[in-house]
């Protein structure tokens, strides 16, 4: 089976110290032609050209899975294997917490119980219910991290019938990616003139989306004005031309790594500054594993993650929704 985290695993990792982790942003002012001034001339009271910081926060959530071994699968061989099923079991299911943690964070609702797998319908967004947005922790109800899509504001495409946020704080309550539509790459462009006027490190911006998405571009990477190719270096003699697979689309500012991910919402591609992004996780460490009491002969053990997701530029990274794969 295949682990791949490449959000999480890609952007940098810092220590969360409270529920509800708080961080601050903030932007340099458009540059001015025409900054000049009279020698020695007052300054008045008044005057000031700093702007305070943004502060922004989320909240933490707990991804948690549960090992349970038996007293005999640890101790006896298994098809010539040395006992130690524990340690196997510990490091199988921390690798399946964090790909629920990379799926979490890229997710536009909670469950994505669509009619299939991934897909998006009335239902998952009625009332707002089903939306990925950041929750206070009670008794009874989980905390919830609120992930990507749900911090831009910016820079986002939906389709006919869809919505777009209408905050960048973790708290929009009205995003729906809309009617599925084919990829249009007029308005990738577009979505990139705005990542590009708004990122500080254009360097690091990945195209990132599903397997379906990155077909959709491979297949009609003929009719682009921009060149796809099919490797870093490019193919001179095929025009650019897609043969199988995208590993680089040239942008009018450059070429952007395309990066396939398992985990992301079907019909949709994220245009990702990755040095914008932060996970923040609790006490120290990543996973955290816990023994549970042991129920007859059975050894259990805890594994969980305290995380959440810190956005802090949402204006250099841009979501692109309803693409027909």
């Amino acid at each position: 089976s295949p682990f791949q985290t490449p959000f999480t695993s890609g952007i940098d990792s810092v220590e969360a110290t409270a529920d509800n982790h708080e961080w601050l942003t903030d932007s340099f002012a458009a540059s001015a032609g025409s900054n000049g001034v009279v020698e020695a001339e007052a300054i008045a009271a008044s005057e000031s050209d700093n702007s305070a910081r943004v502060r922004l926060g989320n909240r933490i959530q707990i991804a948690q899975k549960v090992v349970a071994v038996t007293k005999k699968a640890e101790i006896f061989d298994r098809a010539g294997v040395p006992g130690k099923e524990m340690a196997y079991q510990l490091v199988k299911l921390g690798k399946e917490l964090q790909m629920d943690i990379e799926r979490q964070t890229l997710a536009i609702t909670l469950d994505g119980t669509g009619t299939a797998e991934g897909t998006i319908d009335t239902q998952d967004l009625s009332a707002g219910t089903g939306r990925n947005i950041k929750a206070t922790g009670t008794a009874s109800a989980r905390g919830n991290s609120a992930g990507f899509p749900y911090w831009l504001k910016t820079n986002e495409f939906v389709g006919a019938n869809g919505a777009k946020n209408n905050s960048n704080n973790g708290e929009a309550n009205v995003l729906n990616p809309g009617d599925n539509a084919a990829f249009d790459e007029d308005e990738l462009v577009t979505l990139l003139d705005g990542v590009w006027e708004n990122s500080g490190d254009f360097g690091n911006v990945n195209l990132m989306a599903s397997a379906g998405v990155i077909s959709s571009i491979r297949n009609i990477a003929n009719g682009m004005s921009s060149t796809v190719s099919t490797d870093l270096n490019g193919n001179a003699t095929d025009g650019g031309n897609i043969i199988n697979r995208v590993a680089v689309y040239v942008s009018q500012f450059g070429p952007i790594a395309v990066v396939p991910n398992k985990h992301m919402p079907i019909n949709t591609a994220y245009v990702v500054d990755m040095s914008t992004w932060k996970l923040a996780v609790a006490g120290g460490s990543k996973i955290h594993t816990t023994d549970i009491a042991t129920t007859a002969s059975a050894e259990k053990k805890l594994l969980e993650s305290y995380y959440t997701l810190e956005a802090c530029s949402e204006a250099a990274n841009a979501a692109y929704y309803a693409i027909t794969a």
